[in-house]
């Protein structure tokens, strides 16, 4: 982790809540986030959106830790609920690799 990227973990303002938490000590604000990237699901993604994603698919992340809030979000337990597992960037960046394989 760089200098910048604890800075920004230290007093959180990375959404537009801004709720100033320290997530390099351990605390979480509104998102419930933590100081790593959570993710639920990885996959590749077909059928939705062919328009976008074309006759291949494309690939899909569900990340933890949402800050909107949208009344009808259809994966509430995976942004909001907290499901999920903590990956780090090296992996993150593996992932995205793989599904564009």
């Amino acid at each position: 982790m760089n200098q910048t990227e604890r800075q920004l973990l230290s007093h959180c303002t990375l959404c537009p809540r801004s709720c100033g938490v320290n997530r390099m000590a351990g605390e979480r604000g509104y998102c419930g986030a933590g100081i790593q990237v959570e993710a639920a699901r990885a996959a590749l993604h077909r059928w939705e959106e062919p328009c976008i994603a074309g006759s291949r698919g494309s690939g899909t992340v569900f990340f933890s830790h949402c800050t909107l809030g949208c009344v009808f979000c259809q994966n509430e337990p995976v942004s909001h609920g907290g499901a999920g597992i903590g990956i780090d960037e090296q992996r993150l960046a593996a992932i995205f690799l793989e599904l564009q394989e």
